[in-house]
Order: C-alpha cells, then structure tokens, then sequence
C-alpha cells in the first residue's frame, strides 16, 4: 500500500529541511511513500531548499503557488496531485519518528475493516497513555466528535478519495476540523492507534494557532464563519443524538462573535436560537450596543493571556 504525505509550507527555512528527511528515512526502511510537499508563496529561502531537495529525492513531489494562498489551498493542491491510496497530513514544522510510516502501514494492514485511521503525536502522548492505555487501539464513531471524545490534534490517515470528496475550505484557511467532522460523519467508524508518529513543535512566533487569537477582526470573522459552518453541517446531528447544550455553545459562539463585529441584529438572531445556554450578558451588550467596549475589554484580556511579543496584530 502507497502513502502520500501532504505538507503545505511558508516561510520554514529553519524547519523545512528537517521535515522532508524524516519522511526520506521512512523510504530509506522500505516503505513506499510519496511526499507532496507545496509551496504556499514563500519569500524566504524555502522555495529553494525544497527545489534542491526534490530534485535528488524522486518521491519528493514538489508544488508552487505563485503567491500564498493559505494552508488548505496548499493542502487541496497536495491531495489533488497525491497517488497515495491513502494520505497523511504532516505540518511543515513537524516531522515523523523514525518508523513512523512503518506503524502506519502495520496497523492498517492488520485492521482493513477501517477506512479511516488515527495516531498520536508526542503532544499527546503522556494524555492517551493515561486516558487510553500506552499502545492502545480504540474504535471511536462518529457520535464520539459531536461529544467531544475527539477533540484536538491526531495524525490523520484517510483514503485520498475521501479527501477530495470534502476539500478543504479556503475562505476560511484554518478550522480543518468541519472537514474531518464531516469525513467522520462519512465512515462511521475509526480506529484511533495510540503510537507516536509525529514530532509536533508549536509555540512558533507564527504558529497558526497565534492566528486564531480574536485580536483581529479577521480572526473574529474566521471565528463566526467556522461556528456558522457548524451550526448549518451539523446543527441536526447535535439534536438527534441529543446534545442540544453542544448545539447551544455554537450559537453562543456565533452570537458573540457577530457582537464583537458590531452586527447586533445578527448577534440577537443567533440568541434566540439558544434554547439553554445563559445569554444574559451578550443580550445587554448588544442591546446597549456597547460593542466597541466589549471587543477592546477582550483584545486587552488575550493580549495579556498570550503576551504581546507573540500576539498577531491586525
């Protein structure tokens, strides 16, 4: 079985390099692995590293964008050009353990039944061992996502076609979880193998995680985008399984978020929809229409939360 690794990257000169031979020493173990590995429109060095390193490495397949575009396009043109039976997504400034590919093909081998597989990066892997037991299997379903079960980063295996069945969503460039809600609503099923596969480096003064932060009113927007996506792809499954707090949390998000754009009437649209979720103080600030107030009262709170010489500014 083939493996495609996806790797959208900009600006990872100091990184890049030691992602792409972590996925060469997975060949050099004779595993049968491509690595599809875009250009988001770098302006440093990285345009030129991946040329040099692809032209000695055949299974290195390399994607230019003429100007950045953002990590799902990155992620949409890597799966489109992928000949992976199935495909891995592995972030730039991340990188594989040693036997990495190795697992992964082990445990598919071993469990066909599956269409969609799941590993742990070392993030997280002193809380699975707790949760979970250390080299563990467990079958999650796709019910285990709406409760929250699922939740944060795994190393992802999906069938390719499944992934170009739901491209990822450039508007928005961040929030990839909608797409891998709907993929899990799609299978059913998956098996979640607790082995480190991943070495994960966060805390980069520009980690997408930094951009999130509602400092900005793009992040905001991006915010009230994701939670009306949600709302609208999996509103009805919250209901029919029963968690209507869940669907609730959703609104409220959506609420609070057009209230710090200064949208009142969309902001009591969405309060009305809450059915349980206390609303109070969203309700006075948007009827005294104080958000100005509230959106630099929160800006000041993050600023201080996650320190100015980090922060993504607008």
């Amino acid at each position: 079985m083939k493996l495609s690794v996806i790797t959208p990257v900009y600006n990872r000169a100091d990184c890049i390099l030691r992602c792409l031979e972590s996925v060469s020493r997975q060949k050099r173990c004779g595993c049968d692995v491509q690595h599809v590995v875009v250009d988001d429109g770098s302006t440093d060095r990285t345009t030129e590293i991946l040329r040099d390193y692809a032209a000695t490495h055949p299974h290195v397949k390399p994607l230019f964008f003429n100007k950045n575009r953002g990590t799902n396009a990155g992620r949409n043109a890597a799966i489109a050009n992928a000949s992976g039976e199935y495909c891995v997504i592995l972030d730039s400034d991340d990188y594989f353990t040693s036997d990495a590919v190795d697992v992964i093909l082990s445990v598919m081998e071993n469990n066909p039944e599956y269409r969609y597989y799941m590993f742990t990066r070392d993030d997280r892997t002193e809380e699975f061992d707790r949760v979970y037991g250390k080299g563990s299997y467990v079958e999650f379903e796709y019910v285990d996502a709406l409760t929250g079960k699922v939740k944060g980063d795994y190393i992802h295996v999906i069938p390719r076609v499944i992934l170009q069945k739901y491209p990822f969503d450039e508007e928005i460039r961040i929030y990839e979880s909608l797409i891998i809600q709907q993929i899990y609503r799609d299978v059913g099923k998956m098996l979640f193998c607790n082995k480190t596969v991943v070495i994960a480096e966060r805390d980069r003064p520009d980690s997408v995680t930094l951009h999130s932060v509602r400092v900005c009113k793009q992040a905001i927007e991006h915010k009230l985008q994701a939670a009306i996506y949600e709302i609208k792809l999996f509103g009805q499954d919250y209901i029919d399984f029963g968690l209507r707090d869940t669907l609730d949390g959703f609104y409220f998000e959506a609420a609070d978020n057009s209230l710090l754009l200064g949208k009142y009437v969309e902001c009591n649209g969405f309060l009305k929809n809450i059915k349980r979720k206390k609303k109070f103080l969203l309700w006075i600030i948007s009827r005294l229409h104080l958000a100005p107030l509230y959106r630099f009262a929160l800006r000041l709170y993050l600023k201080n939360k996650y320190s100015y010489s980090t922060i993504v500014n607008p």
